[in-house]
């Protein structure tokens, strides 16, 4: 039977009590045996001395007997620690091996494992950086730590941890020597007030907490811890790059940041270093029995394994708040600025509040410094944090006494200005390390919110209000002069893949020079949703010059799914700067609509939608509408009029049509249009078409038309558009087909057929020849190119055969007047047929389906039989 050593319960308090408060020990052994037996305390029944009540006794595992191993050799166990995490719980222990004998001790004869009350066993991993230890000299001590993973709510006093001694005399090989149970009285975690000593990366430290505060804002405590840290080893300690977390009651970890001094130290022998740390914790969180843990990744494990436990004194409430105007002076590893909140400005427009605030910055120092690229995030008295976006930090430097100011901008609720509002300025993240948790998780995969040292909280003054308008020209003084912008429309368009946000802004030179517009860019925000994958910046024009009283129009398009309902959306344009290949970008203007986005203009029948693109006037008109029919799916063909209003030739725009039923369907539209530039005044036609499922009501369908974008311009000729602009919804002039009896005056635009003559005639064989003399016309009052149309003319007999014949306007049929045309039909019904009756009608096919245009019955000439 195996040793185990059990400590009894014990009161707990500040104060550590000598080991002979300890209670008895019973230990029972025996060489087969698995279990292990455990006699606790007994108690006996004193009369309570009338006494004052003494400070509490505090135990930790130093109180806990040392285990015999042979001789005058024993293992204590010295460290205990317990990391939470989701998945489970790490702990790590340290047993401390002494030698009193008088030769070395190997201490590969023993091996320890951790056993839970439940009977659970748990093998344990010795630390990579004690896997070199074999032995004990005389007279020394040597220390191992080991690594075990246990349940989430597993806890120290469910443990025992035992120690084995390789015994090969005995059947399992092993003899258990006895066994470390933890009291869930004793603390495991060095007392608040007292010194940690232990080692990091093999450098003895010593650790002690001097400070713990706590400043609330918002739904956030922020936890101040300072840390003096020792160097008691004989060479240069550096920053190891260990973690820190507070650890609260309940178990929850949250990460401590350094501020700048706290980060790439170094530490002389016996010297100490001051380490300002900060976390930020749930102010539902009780602040009370707090504890730092210092955690250190291992590489060979791969886990994060807790070094060190430290209780925390008690939390002081301390305010860290900068008043307004007043200055503060941040230390920074090479000198010192102050730093202060000069003003702020807002400007309302209904709901949402853009705010701007001056931030000034002084070199208070000797000599030149370079500002840290802090990140500047604003908090509000609920708690709510948004992020500035700032530019002109990027390598600022100052000289000594030198002042700079940064203007930021950011877009708030309304009723949040004027909100006890605070800057928290930050310290940066270094470039490409990414903060992790207390699990050494990035943040994609944390649980915990990143948090950063404030170097300050600056309590924002009373914004003043700037009144702005939109809808209407508004009016704003850049460096190079003053410009007018008008939101010129909003619209919802229908895509292939949901549906596109446009807004047309117009952008006015107001000055009195010529000025260079700076590159912009362009932003949606829906319901604070930002659009940022998708969103283009179209500009009409390629130069950025605008001459004085000109304009110049943009749009900002973006995307959304076609069942999405918003009831905000803010356009923004923002100046680029940096570097072009990867730009960076700051607020320049914005609007912001309200409730549901205005619908697109309806163009009556017959009436005709101009669009006012700068050098590309035009003007639209649906000339007719028809439907080709089909066994599943019916095609919608519409014949569209462009005008070029110009006095100049152009190249058309690249039109996107879509058809919009009334109850909401909508079908991407197929154009056809010319690929020649359009003279001055000259009408072209663009045919659009789609096919639809032949259920559906055709009857109020509209269509859609717009200017097809690519990107971030005008689509090209022969281009591709992925979007579209400038739309309005025309309705449609259906023209059902009109069947003529006879062949004259036959429509397939642009062309008119006549049929003069025809003469169908048996042969006395299997043949039937059609010979016809027509005349073939052309619209020429548009410039029209290949629409696709055919014509067939079917003949069928009066048995029920068909026979067709497919021609092509201006390629069989050639353009004439008095022109001629024949072709012959060749079937066995026809032989020795001597009279008949046939009918011959002439469709327009159009991919594929048709329509029949005329009709004509007749009987077969029969006069050609015999000659």
């Amino acid at each position: 039977m195996g040793l185990s050593l059990l400590v009894g319960s014990l009161s707990t308090g500040p104060v550590v009590e000598a080991a002979s408060n300890t209670p008895t020990l019973s230990v029972v052994s025996s060489a087969t045996s698995k279990s292990s037996l455990s006699i606790g305390a007994k108690k006996t029944t004193q009369a309570k001395p009338a006494v004052k009540k003494s400070a509490p006794v505090v135990h930790t595992i130093n109180a806990l007997p040392a285990i015999k191993l042979s001789g005058n050799s024993s293992v204590r166990l010295s460290e205990v620690n317990l990391l939470a995490q989701d998945e489970g719980s790490i702990v790590t222990y340290t047993l401390s091996f002494n030698n009193g004998n008088s030769k070395s001790l190997d201490l590969t004869d023993y091996w320890t494992r951790v056993r839970s009350a439940g009977g659970s066993v748990y093998s344990a991993a010795l630390k990579s950086t004690d896997a070199a230890k074999k032995s004990v000299a005389p007279g020394s001590t040597a220390t191992l730590t080991y690594i075990v993973k246990v349940g989430r709510n597993v806890k120290i006093s469910d443990l025992a941890f035992q120690i084995v001694k390789w015994d090969f005399s005995q059947p399992n090989y092993e003899s258990s020597l006895g066994a470390f149970k933890i009291p869930a009285s004793y603390l495991i975690s060095t007392p608040a007030g007292q010194s940690k000593t232990f080692r990091i990366n093999e450098a003895p430290v010593k650790m002690k907490v001097s400070q713990v505060t706590s400043y609330l804002s918002g739904d956030y405590n922020y936890v101040g811890v300072n840390v003096d840290l020792q160097n008691i080893g004989y060479k240069l300690f550096e920053d190891p790059k260990v973690k820190m977390v507070i650890k609260t009651a309940g178990g929850s970890s949250y990460p401590l940041t350094a501020d700048s001094l706290g980060t790439d130290y170094r530490i002389q022998p016996q010297d100490t270093k001051k380490l300002n740390l900060m976390a930020s914790i749930p102010k539902s969180i009780p602040l009370k029995n707090l504890e730092l843990q210092i955690i250190q990744d291992d590489e060979a494990t791969k886990l994060s394994l807790p070094l060190a436990t430290l209780q925390l004194p008690a939390v002081k409430n301390q305010s860290i708040t900068v008043k307004p105007y007043a200055e503060k002076v941040i230390v920074l590893p090479a000198g010192k600025i102050a730093a202060s909140v000069k003003g702020a400005w807002v400007n309302q427009s209904y709901d949402d509040s853009d705010l701007a605030v001056q931030f000034a910055v002084r070199n208070v120092g000797t000599t030149t410094v370079t500002v840290p690229k802090y990140d500047f995030v604003l908090h509000t008295a609920g708690g709510n944090t948004i992020p500035f976006t700032v530019t002109g930090i990027d390598n600022m430097t100052l000289k000594p006494q030198e002042e700079k100011n940064i203007r930021m901008n950011i877009t708030i609720p309304s009723n949040w200005v004027n909100n006890k509002l605070q800057l928290f300025v930050n310290i940066p993240q270094p470039t490409g390390d990414v903060p992790k948790d207390a699990a050494g998780q990035t943040p994609s995969s944390s649980k915990d919110p990143v948090f950063t040292y404030p170097v300050g909280v600056f309590a924002l003054p009373e914004a003043k209000l700037l009144e702005n308008t939109t809808g209407v020209e508004q009016f704003m003084q850049t460096n190079n002069g003053l410009v007018g912008l008008t939101l010129s429309n909003i619209q919802r368009l229908p895509w292939t893949d949901g549906d596109l946000v446009t807004a047309k802004v117009v952008i006015a030179n107001r000055g009195n020079k010529t000025i260079n517009l700076p590159d912009l860019a362009g932003q949606l925000t829906v319901d604070s949703a930002k659009l940022s994958a998708d969103t283009k910046l179209v500009s009409t024009q390629s130069a950025g010059l605008l001459g004085i009283g000109m304009t110049t129009d943009l749009y900002i398009v973006g995307k959304v799914p076609s069942y999405l309902n918003f009831a905000q959306l803010q356009i923004a344009l923002l100046e680029k700067s940096g570097d072009p290949a990867s730009p960076t970008t700051s607020p320049w203007f914005q609007f912001t609509n309200f409730g549901v986005l205005p619908g697109l203009s309806t163009i009556k029948k017959d009436a005709a939608y101009q669009i006012s693109t700068n050098g590309r006037k035009e003007e639209f008109k649906v000339l007719r509408t028809t439907v080709y029919p089909g066994s599943s799916s019916d095609i919608v063909y519409s014949e569209v009029e462009i005008n070029n209003l110009e006095d100049h030739q152009i190249d058309l725009s690249q039109m996107v049509g879509f058809y919009k039923g009334s109850s909401g369907q909508s079908y991407r539209a197929k154009a056809i249009q010319i690929e020649t530039p359009a003279g001055p005044k000259e009408k072209s036609i663009v045919a659009f078409w789609t096919k639809i499922p032949s259920k559906n009501s055709v009857s109020d369908m509209k269509l859609i038309l717009g200017e097809g974008i690519t990107d971030n311009k005008l689509t090209p000729v022969k281009g591709d558009p992925n979007g579209y602009i400038n739309a309005a919804e025309m309705e449609v002039n259906f023209q059902p087909s009109v069947l003529k009896a006879g062949l004259k005056d036959i429509q397939l635009f642009p062309y008119t057929l006549n049929v003069n003559k025809l003469d169908v005639y048996l042969t006395a064989s299997t043949t039937v020849n059609v010979d016809m003399n027509y005349t073939l016309s052309k619209n020429t009052s548009y410039n029209v190119g290949e629409l696709g149309h055919k014509l067939v003319f079917e003949l069928k007999d009066s048995t029920g055969r068909i026979f067709e014949k497919e021609v092509a306007p201006e390629t069989d049929l050639k353009l004439s007047e008095n022109g001629s045309f024949a072709y012959t039909v060749d079937d066995a019904i026809f032989d020795g047929m001597s009279y008949g009756a046939y009918s011959l009608s002439v469709y327009d096919v159009f991919q594929g389906q048709k329509v029949m245009l005329a009709t004509q019955n007749a009987y077969y000439n029969t006069s050609r039989m015999y000659h």
